[in-house]
Parts: C-alpha cells; structure tokens; sequence
C-alpha cells in the first residue's frame, strides 16, 4: 500500500487514482506526535510518497519561514514513518539551468516510477525525470555543484540531504515539468 503526503495537489489527486493510494492527510506543521500518531494508525501502509511543499497563497508565497517549516515538517514525517520506503519528489529548481531542459513529463509516467520505485527497485537513489531528448536519463552527477535558484530549490536541496541522510529505504525523484 502506497500512503500519499500531498494527496489534494495536481499530481497526488491523479497518483490515489493510478496507484490505488491511500491519501495521508497531514501538515508540516504538525509534531512529531501528531505523524507518529498518524503511523501507527496505518501499519499496513509501507510506502511514503512525500509530494507537498510549504508554500502561501500570497505574496512571498517561499521565503526563510515556510523553508524552515517544510525541512522541520519533513523531518517529522520522516521521524514518524522510519520503519517504511520514503518517496520524496523533489525539483529541478535546485539547479539554475535555464538553457536546458528536457521537455515535461506525464503524470501517468511520474506515476509508473513511483510504482517502480514502492516495488523496492531504485532503491536509495536520485533518479531526475523525465528524459533527455535523446532518450537518456539525466543523472544527479551531472548536475554537481550548481546553486539552487531560489529558496524553493533551497529548500528541497535541504529535503533530499535530510532524506539521504535519516532514511534507511528512500528513492528522491527530481522532477521537471509536469505536463
């Protein structure tokens, strides 16, 4: 069974549909109790797809406050849901590469490398998405010691070291536009 943090946005709305997941519902603002709380209540549940992000309605919608509580958010859950696979979905807004991009990337196709992904393959992995206009993957390593382009990649970087570095069962997709 796959539990989905985000469940209400664009893409969990249709990843409950395609992958038959139960919708967590949650908020980074919620303690470390309240997730273990919540993942007690769902044992049965053995993957985490993380898809939210803090953000406001207005104006500036990302900024030091909404980073901190996103990774203190992230932290708990990850905290909460030790004993299970994390998915985490991160961005290519960690990179400022405005000359290159390799096209959007289905939501139906985002859904197929989550399901690969809670089967136990790409196992502790950083796997961007989706191709390389030539067919190829666009891996991590390619991508080494670029700066983020803003506080959003600021603070999904912090969500992918966080996640690297406290779960013992993780794959992070890096996705790019979502079609």
């Amino acid at each position: 069974m796959i539990g989905i943090i985000g469940a209400t946005s664009y893409l969990g709305q249709h990843l409950v549909d395609q992958l038959d997941g139960y919708a967590l519902s949650g908020r980074f603002e919620w303690s470390q109790d309240e997730w273990k709380k919540l993942a007690k209540r769902h044992p049965h549940i053995k993957n985490i797809v993380i898809l939210s992000r803090a953000c406001r309605k207005e104006e500036p919608r990302r900024d030091v406050d909404t980073m901190t509580s996103e990774v203190r958010g992230l932290s708990n859950i990850v905290s909460a849901f030790s004993d299970r696979r994390i998915i985490y979905t991160s961005t290519k807004a960690i990179w400022k590469r405005e000359q290159y991009s390799p096209g959007k990337v289905s939501r139906e196709d985002i859904g197929l490398m989550i399901d690969t992904a809670s089967r136990g393959h790409l196992r502790n992995k950083i796997i961007n998405i989706p191709t390389n206009k030539d067919g190829g993957r666009v891996y991590a390593d390619e991508f080494n010691g670029e700066k983020p382009i803003d506080i959003y990649g600021a603070t999904k970087i912090c969500g992918e070291l966080l996640i690297r570095n406290c779960c013992k069962d993780y794959t992070i997709f890096r996705i790019w536009d979502i079609a």
